[in-house]
């Protein structure tokens, strides 16, 4: 089996509420060791010293911060296998063959309507 590569989403992902915060931090420190992690995150560039800053503070352990508006192309460039994301346009182009976690927050889900909230683009009705 190869190395899982894996890819987390930082603003409504890991910051997506105090859970979500302690899961990444568990979930980075026992896999550090074992899978390459990707921070990715959409924000401005040059921005990496702050966002590496707010990695440390938040206990999040990572081998590449990625800082880019297309994650797709991050992602299939460098093989990865695992990707946590909020946002579907995200994930939209990727390979049936990356594993996707959609994290549930308020930005994309209702939780006084109980549905998810989605783009013609991104939600089928069924």
């Amino acid at each position: 089996m190869k190395k899982l590569k894996i890819g987390i989403d930082l603003d409504g992902t890991i910051t997506a509420s105090d859970q979500s915060i302690a899961f990444f931090r568990l979930l980075t420190t026992c896999l550090y060791d074992h899978a390459e992690i990707h921070i990715i995150t959409h924000r401005e560039l040059g921005s990496e010293a702050a966002v590496s800053q707010e990695l440390h503070e938040l206990g999040i352990r990572y081998h590449h911060l990625a800082i880019t508006g297309n994650k797709a192309d991050y992602i299939t460039g460098r093989g990865i296998n695992i990707f946590f994301e909020d946002t579907d346009e995200y994930f939209l182009e990727l390979q049936e063959a990356v594993t996707v976690f959609k994290i549930r927050e308020d930005g994309n889900f209702s939780f006084d309507d109980k549905k998810w909230i989605g783009s013609t683009r991104t939600t089928l009705l069924i």
